[in-house]
């Protein structure tokens, strides 16, 4: 199989080792690394393709998925795993999604939506509670930041506004667990791959023990059902990786914050490494349509946790969780770990 992979993020690093594994597979990426290739634009990539005899594409990040190019691979004849950019709409925008949250009944907090700086100075000012402030397009040097008072909340605004963002989002502040959903679509049915704890996306725990069957179910009928049958019925079927942002309140309901189009950073080694499963193969059957007849997708029977320092994403996994507790205290710094415990056991 001779494979590219779309991407520049750690996602796409580790599946360019992944699909390495098997001496069959000859990988190009735009990774720094063997086989590293710096496209110029959209018609470079396409030429590449055609002239390499590509079989598949694998794109794990949003700037080549909103620029239309799965739909210009899919017309070379080529199986491309990713969305469409139509579909990609509610993981680009934030305020997109914000309103298709609103419009589908999908609980989520309450939002403003600002094009203008004074409009969003003069809302602020009117606020009793902590707020949410995030920036609309996602922009890995400009994350969510969370004000307590209408004097940092103004600054973050004029920030925000002065580095060119064109809108921004004001929410209410929620308390609770952050936990993250990932699924896999095939535009009409999906599957659960799994469900992380975050903690301030530097800890991220596979499959927490506070959840339960009956708060699994309410995101199900509440999130994701509505996300994938809407897009669905206006023809936006999402083929890929949706995942989806979820704060978990103390009385287990939940509200949303956001979509994602592709495993994040911090989770992904859950799935390479974790999952003992053909993932290309599962890629593709899925553009296909037939991937949850032909494959069962269920990860290895360990506890997992990927921790976040120096720059680094470290993947732990054990049999038990006191030898996964043991391994982190022996190799890593825990304290970031033993604070998400808290939150999470709370």
């Amino acid at each position: 199989m001779r494979i590219l992979i779309l991407g520049n993020d750690y996602s796409a690093q580790s599946f360019f080792e992944l699909f390495n594994q098997n001496k069959n597979n000859i990988v190009f990426s735009t990774l720094r690394n063997s086989n590293y290739t710096d496209f110029q634009g959209i018609d470079d990539i396409l030429e590449f393709i055609k002239a390499n005899d590509i079989n598949f594409v694998l794109i794990t990040q949003e700037d080549y998925i909103n620029s239309g190019l799965s739909e210009l691979i899919s017309a070379q004849n080529v199986t491309v795993f990713s969305p469409s950019s139509e579909a990609i709409a509610i993981t680009c925008s934030k305020a997109y999604a914000k309103k298709f949250m609103y419009k589908n009944k999908i609980p989520t907090a309450r939002f403003q939506i600002f094009e203008k700086p004074q409009q969003a100075l003069d809302y602020v000012n009117i606020l009793e509670n902590p707020i949410a402030i995030k920036p609309d397009n996602h922009n890995n040097k400009e994350c969510t930041q969370f004000c307590e008072t209408a004097l940092k909340a103004k600054k973050v605004i004029n920030d925000l506004f002065a580095n060119d963002n064109k809108k921004i989002i004001i929410e209410d502040y929620i308390e609770g667990k952050n936990i993250e959903v990932f699924v896999l679509s095939d535009g009409f049915k999906f599957q659960i791959l799994g469900i992380s704890a975050k903690y301030q996306n530097n800890v991220a725990y596979f499959e927490p023990e506070f959840l339960n069957d009956e708060i699994v179910d309410n995101i199900i009928q509440n999130a994701i059902i509505p996300t994938i049958d809407t897009l669905c019925n206006q023809g936006d079927e999402y083929i890929g990786i949706l995942g989806f942002d979820i704060i978990l309140k103390s009385d287990n309901s939940f509200v949303m914050t956001g979509y994602n189009s592709f495993f994040d950073d911090i989770d992904v080694d859950f799935y390479t490494k974790g999952f003992n499963i053909d993932w290309l193969g599962i890629f593709e059957s899925t553009v296909i349509g037939d991937v949850f007849s032909k494959f069962e997708i269920n990860p290895k029977n360990e506890y997992m946790l990927s921790l976040r320092q120096d720059d680094k994403i470290n993947f732990i996994s054990a049999k038990t969780m006191s030898n996964l507790e043991l391994y982190l205290e022996e190799l890593y710094d825990t304290k970031e770990y033993f604070e998400a415990v808290k939150i999470w056991k709370s």
